[in-house]
């Protein structure tokens, strides 16, 4: 795991200052090169995994000299391509994963990337053709963003503060990312909050050459559902695949720990790993999760019944609202506004856990892959609802729906209700659209000045995906949206500003393509994760499995109204939010209402605290 950055413009100075800008990711060496005769540059920081000597060492150059590498991430079957290359003659001088990439790339080229099951954004120069290849992962789990150049380069790197150490880059707003990141509270794939810098979305290349860029995409989740078999036996394929996934991604020579947090998805993911641990005689694994005095929130009781099962040394780390000095470092990591708050979370838990490992398998995945979220089931209900009762009488609930209470001190249940009665009458896209945006846009319409309403890039996304049902619908969009834009974007940049690395193996290609082809009414036969809780009832006992789910999220309607009301009344303010370009007169009145407890307001003021913060750290 590691950073990466590189620009055809080749100035070793330029490459150490986007260097010490990925120096957290990397802090176990840095290396540089430079192409004398194209004046390309490539620069890497490493955070040592697999093979810790310097034969792990990058940007790593073939032995022929016309290839050269800069990777992030880990390519899990790596030892099972390196055998089958050295059947082919290959030889070796490492035991790292790099090294078998750059060679299974020298010999097939793009071919390649359909034969590593891994996480990875990696650059390959060839010295030979003067062309760059960018690559990132099927999923999206490490992030890759890029830049034209104004003499027709390109220069690229691992985070986006890396690439703003680049000069000649147009740093001006995206009117469309602001947009979109009020919606969503995260900007969405390619856009970046700068108009001059992209990210390369999950499962695409790049190709840059004599000043041209060409974008492709080699791999996407298709779940088109159409297989129909019983649990039993959907059980019976998902488990091995399962193991497989938690089995690769132990493979380090460092310790490898695992986030607990009580929930389905990681109690699997750990009763699997404490399986494998016990079959090789290696000693139980660390486990971690995080407490809360809110009762609403806390699943120390869950995640210890887990550990206490599968015999795991785990640890507690008590949630505390220490946001005010970490509000301004946190931007930094993202580069842009992001209004997730489980990303603080995420970021105490993975510095708690680096105390003790390098490595932590998370659970990261599992709602969207088997089906977790309750706004799908909220979705499947409403379309046999629009089947069965006018639209007028939807209309009716619809707009009754503004009279549903609603809480703040960490029950969601009347916000749903309130969410699923007002979008009764809408089409499925803008429905589905409806749950996962925030800022509606008719607010974001006030909020922005528009002259007309913005556009809702879920909807737009919904109307797309022409696929046979709403469940399939509903989880390719958040396979594609949601998952790497949101929860794969805030794992990543927390962990490894501490250089702790994550690993997902519920986000296994294998496993999602397996899923996939599983007809969504056997994916939802009994509700949430039918298929997950089916392989569970196999590794744990019923009383984990059939617990509710509460989510990994902190209690911020509660902070924001008590320590954090601070940090609010000094950054929320009319001047600061006009010059983030903000109206005021919405702001105040969502303030008041979250103050007053008639409404939970609290994902967008935190939206809008970041991105004050994300403006005053850019100068934008």
């Amino acid at each position: 795991m590691c950073g990466i950055a590189g620009s055809t413009r080749g100035d070793p100075a330029v490459l150490t200052a986007m260097a010490d800008r990925l120096a957290h990711r990397g802090p176990d060496g840095t290396g540089q090169w430079v192409d004398p005769t194209a004046g390309f540059g490539l620069t890497h920081t490493r955070l040592a995994i697999i093979d810790l000597s310097t034969g792990g060492a990058q940007p790593m150059t073939s032995p022929c000299g016309r290839w050269v590498l800069a990777f992030n991430g880990e390519i899990y079957n790596y030892r099972a391509l390196k055998a089958d290359l050295e059947a082919k003659g290959e030889t070796f001088t490492s035991t790292s994963d790099t090294e078998v990439l750059l060679r299974l790339l020298t010999r097939l080229g793009r071919a390649a990337l359909d034969r590593l099951i891994g996480m990875f954004a990696f650059a390959l120069w060839d010295r030979e053709r003067h062309e760059l290849l960018l690559v990132r992962d099927r999923l999206g789990v490490k992030p890759l963003v890029w830049a034209a150049l104004p003499d027709g380069g390109l220069a690229f790197a691992s985070e986006i503060d890396a690439l703003r150490a680049h000069p000649g880059l147009d740093l001006g707003i995206e009117a469309e990312a602001l947009s979109a990141y009020l919606a969503l509270l995260y900007v969405p794939a390619p856009l970046t909050m700068h108009r001059g810098i992209r990210k390369l979305e999950p499962g695409h290349w790049l190709i840059w050459r004599a000043g041209k860029v060409e974008t492709g995409r080699w791999w996407a989740p298709d779940y088109r559902g159409l297989r129909r078999i019983t649990v039993d036996q959907a059980a019976e394929e998902l488990q091995p695949l399962i193991t497989s996934a938690v089995e690769l991604r132990l493979e380090a020579d460092v310790e490898v720990g695992c986030f607990l947090s009580g929930g389905i998805d990681s109690s699997v993911i750990a009763a699997v790993m404490a399986d494998l641990c016990r079959k090789r005689g290696a000693p139980p694994p660390r486990t971690f999760t995080m407490t809360f005095d809110e009762a609403a929130y806390d699943e120390r009781e869950a995640a210890s019944a887990v550990a206490r099962h599968i015999g795991s040394v785990h640890t507690e780390l008590p949630a505390r609202p220490k946001v005010a000095g970490f509000l301004d470092a946190m931007v930094r990591l993202f580069g842009e506004p992001f209004g997730n708050p489980t990303a603080l979370l995420i970021h105490d838990l993975s510095q708690m856990a680096r105390r003790h490992v390098k490595v932590a398998l998370v659970g990261d995945g599992g709602d969207e892959v088997f089906g977790g979220y309750p706004r799908y089931q909220g979705g499947l209900l409403a379309e046999r609802l629009s089947q069965r009762i006018p639209r007028r009488l939807r209309s009716l609930a619809a707009s009754a729906a503004g009279l549903v209470p609603e809480s703040t001190s960490g029950y969601h249940g009347w916000r749903r209700a309130r969410e699923f009665l007002s979008s009764l009458a809408l089409s499925d896209a803008e429905r589905y659209g409806s749950w996962v945006e925030y800022f509606d846009p008719e607010e974001r319409q006030h909020l922005l000045n528009l002259s007309a309403a913005p556009h809702r890039p879920i909807a737009e996304l919904y109307r797309s995906c022409a696929l046979p049902h709403p469940l399939d619908v509903m989880q390719q969009i958040d396979l594609t949206s949601f998952l790497p834009g949101n929860l794969l974007a805030y794992g990543d940049a927390m962990s490894m500003s501490v250089a702790l690395e994550l690993r997902l193996p519920l986000l296994d290609h294998r496993l999602v393509e397996a899923v996939g082809r599983i007809g969504a009414a056997v994916r939802f036969d009994s509700g949430k994760k039918t298929l997950l809780k089916a392989v569970a009832r196999r590794l744990l006992p019923t009383a984990i499995v059939d617990r509710p789910k509460l989510g990994f999220n902190p209690p911020m309607g509660v902070w924001l109204k008590g320590e954090l009301k601070p940090l609010v009344d000094e950054r929320l303010t009319p001047g600061r939010m006009a010059r983030a370009g903000l109206e005021w007169a919405p702001i105040a009145r969502l303030l008041a209402e979250h103050q007053g407890g008639r409404r939970d307001h609290a994902l967008k003021i935190w939206a809008l605290l970041t991105l004050d913060a994300w403006r005053e750290g850019t100068n934008a």
